[in-house]
């Protein structure tokens, strides 16, 4: 079981329990004490929800109290209604940790497991079983995937929950590909183990293990269920897993079906094959559905966007001026290093994208990369990923094909000389491609390899810059591997002396150590302010008049991030119900658009220690003073 899941499988017990001795906390989870002094660090400390007691137990500091300090500040309030009431009326929703959620659900269920039970015996069938689950889970914790329940031989795995991230709905598609991509390997393994000792039949792989896989996307209440010893902590109620489950039920054999909600949710991401309406079990009518085929080309959300053109951009008239002259200073043989940061949806890689629009037309070389959630403990992931596109590599290529579009690569460059034997070796390893006999062997310490590589791809690079500019765009620094960080410093070092435009952009989580260097610009983006949003606006709808209350939400509701504005205005055109009309007091309110859930709720996992301060806000449909919510949040603070 990953940190993560322990972490927030200790906080659900706590909360219903209030108090939690370490040693059942070992005795449950199988904790060894180093790992019980983290999860200690990480309650008590870090996210300060609980408390130490005499070095034996943990006492839950969170939600309850801070409900009935909120309940006696409403009521303080003079002149008002209190809380209480409205507060009472929904208490369920907090009761036992539950809360409304987005979650991406994948049913995986293996194929003819009956027909199997009648070739192995029950000890058999149950190894080939494991194997099938265990390399299923391998594939689901990569992608941070919750394995909440093994049904048979089926799996229930949550995305979304007990952690939220911004690309919840790809992690669920991306882990269900690849569990097709692991089933040849495990098919081998198991073939050449159990299968060696069963019926010619199924040793010679005329029974492979098959999958079916469905993913359904949608709103669930999660939090406790059951009782005793059949407690779950992190259970779902709602329609969203009985879907992913008939989903699962119609898929064709090593097949990954989505719905339409999890489809329009990672459209652009993945190539996918409409399969038409289809009836569900208990669902009144039929529903579209889709087959996952494999991975796009796309590697961001913003590339997605291009292909579907881009509102054009608003109030960052000042940073692309900079941007600009930083260009044509490279140009003049000065180097220069900008540091692009900036929250999430603010318009890091819009800006970097007008960059390349003005330079397109000028002679230079373009390297662009991006880091990746999924590969941050992947050395040189970023590089790797860059070259397997620069040379054409396909995943049907043998490695014997790929060793031939390297040697090719290198030797269409005449940066690179044929004495350099060293360099098909070094990256050939950094590609994991064996290589034949006619190649020397390295014969180097794994310290001193990693050396000669980034120096190899150094001097890649300053070649190139000595041909024409070299603009070097790496996106998203805050997902980046140690590695590439050690690459990195060494092109910041040698940028100032070299045609290189070095544009990299983060996070504000991300600190860069490169700082106090002539050469290196430090670049903020800040949030949009009112005029500007409604420019924004208006770009949006093609000038479409909204009525202004309208509008006056779609201000207070995105607080100036673009990407907010963007996903938020489209829902509103698309809606019909507001363009064109003159008052809005009779329309309904506006509602977070299906995109924004996962963002935003990764945001409030985030904010752990007052996330509970906002929910019971959310709950509220009367209005809570600033002193409310501020002294409420005093006391949270206090007791944590």
């Amino acid at each position: 079981m990953k940190f993560s899941e322990v972490v927030a499988q200790t906080l659900a017990w706590l909360q219903h329990d209030g108090r939690v001795s370490y040693r059942a906390l070992k005795r449950e989870f199988a904790l060894d004490d180093e790992f019980l002094e983290d999860l200690k660090t990480e309650i008590i400390d870090a996210k300060r929800l609980a408390i130490d007691e005499n070095g034996k137990v943990l006492v839950w500091g969170g939600t309850r109290s801070l409900e009935s300090k909120v309940q006696t500040l409403g009521s303080e309030e003079s002149g008002r209604v209190s809380p209480v009431s409205t507060l009472n009326s929904r208490r369920q929703i907090l009761d036992a940790a539950a809360e409304r959620r987005q979650l991406t659900v994948m049913f995986c269920d293996l194929v003819g497991s009956t027909a199997l039970s009648t070739q192995l015996d029950p000890e058999e069938l149950r190894e080939v079983v494991r194997a099938y689950q265990q390399a299923c889970a391998q594939v689901i914790s990569r992608f941070d995937g919750h394995l909440a329940k093994y049904l048979g031989d089926g799996l229930l795995v949550y995305f979304g929950y007990p952690v939220a991230h911004e690309d919840d709905a790809q992690r669920a598609v991306r882990t269900g590909l690849d569990i097709l991509a692991e089933l040849p390997q495990l098919n081998e393994r198991v073939q050449s183990g159990v299968g060696a000792r069963l019926r010619p039949s199924f040793s010679t792989g005329q029974v492979p293990l098959q999958v079916r896989i469905g993913i359904h996307t949608g709103l669930v209440v999660a939090g406790e269920m059951g009782s005793g010893d059949t407690r779950e902590p992190l259970a779902i109620v709602g329609e969203t897993p009985n879907v992913a489950a008939r989903l699962q039920e119609i898929a064709a054999p090593d097949t990954v079906v989505l719905s339409t909600a999890t489809y329009q949710l990672t459209r652009g991401y993945f190539e996918c094959q409409e399969l038409g309406p289809r009836t569900l079990k208990g669902l009144p009518t039929p529903v579209s559905v889709y087959q996952a085929l494999g991975e796009s080309s796309a590697q961001s959300r913003f590339e997605v966007a291009v292909t579907t053109g881009l509102t054009p951009l608003v109030g960052r008239e000042q940073e692309v001026g900079l941007l600009l002259e930083r260009w044509g200073q490279v140009k003049e043989g000065m180097g220069q290093v900008v540091l692009l940061s900036g929250e999430a949806g603010i318009g890091k890689s819009r800006l970097v994208q007008v960059l390349k629009e003005h330079v397109a037309g000028e002679p230079h070389a373009r390297v662009e990369c991006h880091c990746s959630p999924y590969y941050q403990n992947s050395a040189l992931y970023p590089v790797i990923d860059y070259l397997q596109r620069v040379l054409g590599f396909a995943r049907e290529d043998s490695p014997e094909e790929k060793l031939r579009k390297l040697e090719a690569g290198l030797s269409d460059r005449p940066t690179v000389r044929p004495s350099d034997r060293l360099e098909v070796p070094l990256l050939a390893s950094l590609l994991s491609l064996p290589l034949p006999e006619r190649y020397p062997p390295l014969n180097l310490t794994p310290q001193k390899q990693k050396q000669k590589t980034l120096e190899t791809l150094l001097t890649w690079l300053l070649k190139e810059a000595e041909q024409q500019p070299v603009l070097l765009v790496i996106e998203d620094l805050h997902w980046v591997d140690p590695s590439t960080l050690e690459f990195l410093s060494l092109l910041i070092d040698q940028a100032p002396t070299a045609r290189f435009y070095v544009l990299l952009t983060f996070r504000p989580e991300f600190s860069p150590s490169w700082t106090g260097r002539s050469h290196l610009t430090q670049l903020t983006l800040n949030r949009l302010g009112r005029r500007q949003i409604e420019a924004m606006v208006e770009e949006v709808t093609s000038g479409t008049a909204l009525p202004a209350e309208v509008v006056h939400q779609i201000v207070a509701k995105t607080d100036g991030v673009p990407l907010f504005v963007e996903e938020l205005t489209k829902m509103v055109v698309e809606s019909g119900l507001y363009v064109g009309a003159t008052h809005a007091s009779s329309l309904p309110p506006l509602a977070i658009p299906a995109t924004l859930h996962d963002a935003l709720m990764a945001r409030l996992d985030r904010l752990a220690s007052v996330r509970e301060v906002v929910q019971l806000r959310a709950l509220l449909h009367e209005d809570l003073s600033k002193q409310v919510v501020s002294e409420a949040h005093s006391f949270y603070t206090v007791r944590r």
